[in-house]
């Protein structure tokens, strides 16, 4: 049972260290390879960010990736099109990675959160998108 947690404990004391391609502790278990793989996507220096942003973020958010991608663009009402969305701004802007969009809670008429949780994007990705969620807009 406590081999099961090794594999987060290794992977959290690598982020922290700063040792993205330190081996891992046993390599006979395969969430070592699923973990490692999914944040050796972007290679150079990348980093993880989460952010949890309101309904009127999500506006701004979803009016400056329409500009940058398009009108012919679906707009990205939907954590599924906002996701498509921001993988194509991602892709745009040069950055590798792969950003993942859930709302809480997914019912329609509560208040909510959508979380945008980018995945090993450059750090110029990640400040271009907040720097949309604020201004409405990419620089």
């Amino acid at each position: 049972m406590t081999r099961a947690m090794w594999p987060s404990l290794d992977w959290t004391r690598r982020r922290i260290l700063g040792e993205r391609a330190a081996a891992p502790l046993d390599r006979d278990q395969p969430e070592h390879a699923t973990a490692d793989s999914v944040h050796a996507a972007a290679p150079g220096v990348s980093e993880d960010l989460v952010l949890a942003i309101g309904r009127p973020e999500v506006l701004r958010l979803a009016a400056a990736l329409q500009e940058l991608l398009g009108p012919a663009t679906e707009r990205p009402d939907t954590p599924a099109r906002l996701e498509a969305a921001l993988t194509l701004a991602v892709e745009r802007l040069g950055g590798g990675g792969a950003p993942r969009v859930t709302r809480r809670p997914p019912g329609l008429y509560t208040p909510e959160a959508w979380q945008v949780h980018l995945i090993a994007v450059r750090p110029a990705v990640s400040e271009a998108i907040r720097g949309a969620i604020r201004t409405g807009g990419f620089a």
